[in-house]
Formats: structure tokens, sequence, C-alpha cells
């Protein structure tokens, strides 16, 4: 059994991280948000092992952070292949657009792709290719639930006005979850903000068509 909990380590926009952790203390993390000290102390207090840190997609407010917590833990770090260039990148991961924050690149890491199933102790974590607000965002599936980065919001989605980014994918990609909706209804875990269900975001966010 993973269990899931919910954080805001970062301090700019307040985006999301979430630590998945099973019954031996192992654990994976989606997304940073930022203040690197704040999620390893919460990893000592907790005495988790980190072995894997999923990105939803490679904006600063997601990464910051990222190459500090890889380093101490020897955790793999996981981003879709065309968000990649935003790890190395200040311009691309928009640190530069935030005021010039500091940034440290991440130059280890394994690249995804729509429907790789990765594997997180013996747990499956499938990904799909949600691109809309990023060329590369991802949404991560975990039985019944869904870490939506800044694909799927309470009620609304990301933006899609930065470099980059497309409308016409988001719908696209909205349309992909819709899909999965038809199955079964999952838990949604997005980028900022608070939590949700699939099924109330097909019903009631104006962005499902």
């Amino acid at each position: 059994m993973i269990n899931i909990s919910s954080h805001t380590f970062g301090f700019f926009f307040q985006a999301n991280s979430y630590i998945g952790v099973n019954e031996k203390g192992e654990a994976f993390a989606v997304d940073i948000g930022g203040d690197s000290e704040r999620f390893m102390k919460y990893l000592e207090e907790n005495g988790l092992t980190l072995k894997m840190i999923l990105l939803t997609h490679g904006h600063f407010d997601h990464i910051r952070g990222v190459a500090d917590v890889s380093e101490k833990t020897g955790a793999k770090v996981y981003i879709h292949s065309d968000d990649a260039v935003m790890l190395t990148d200040p311009e691309a991961c928009l640190s530069r657009f935030v005021g010039g924050m500091e940034f440290k690149p991440v130059n280890d890491f394994v690249t995804v792709s729509d429907g790789d199933v990765l594997d997180f102790c013996g747990t499956e974590i499938k990904v799909i290719h949600t691109p809309g607000h990023t060329p590369g965002g991802v949404c991560y599936i975990l039985d019944d639930v869904i870490f939506s980065g800044d694909t799927l919001f309470c009620g609304s989605v990301g933006r899609t006005d930065f470099p980059g980014s497309s409308h016409a994918q988001m719908l696209d990609s909205l349309d992909k979850l819709a899909e999965l909706g038809k199955d079964k209804d999952y838990h949604v875990y997005p980028g900022h903000n608070e939590d949700t269900t699939l099924s109330r975001e097909i019903k009631y966010n104006p962005y499902f068509r």
C-alpha cells in the first residue's frame, strides 16, 4: 500500500509536492516545489528513503530544488523528453521570468514517454503525456490516483500562454483524461491548489468539452 501526503515545500506560486511512501519507508516524490532544505528535513524526520523524483513538467516552480535533492538522496529524476531542456536551461524553465532566482541545473535524469510504466519498488506508475501547459507535460497514474501537474486543476487548467504552451493541445489532453474517466474515477492531485476527483472535473470543469 502506498500512502500519499501533500506538501508545499516551495515559496513560489505555492506549487504542490507529493510524497508516496510504501510500508518499508521507501518513497517517491512528484515534483519538489522549491525548498530542498525543507524537503530533506521532512525525509529525515520521517525516516524515508527517496527512490524517485517524478516531474510533471519542467517549469521552475516545480523543479527548483530537484538538483540538490537528487544529489543528496541518489534518487532518479524522471521527466518527459520534450521538457528535458528545462532541467538545464534557465530560460526554458522560466527561471529568468520569475526574477532570476538561483537556478541549479539537473544533469542526471531519465526521460519518459507516453505509455511508459515505471517501477517504484514493485509498484507500477504509468506515464500519460498531456501537453498543453508545456510540450512535455505528463500525468502519473498510480492505481486510482492521478498526479496531474499543471494539466488539470480543481475547476481549471494550467496556463497556455507561456512559450511552448498550446491551448489546442491542452484540450486534447483533457480529452485523454476524460477517456480514462469512462472506466473508473480517480483522485486527482494537481500541481497547485486543492485536490479533486476526475469525475467532478469532467462534470463541472468548464475546460472539458
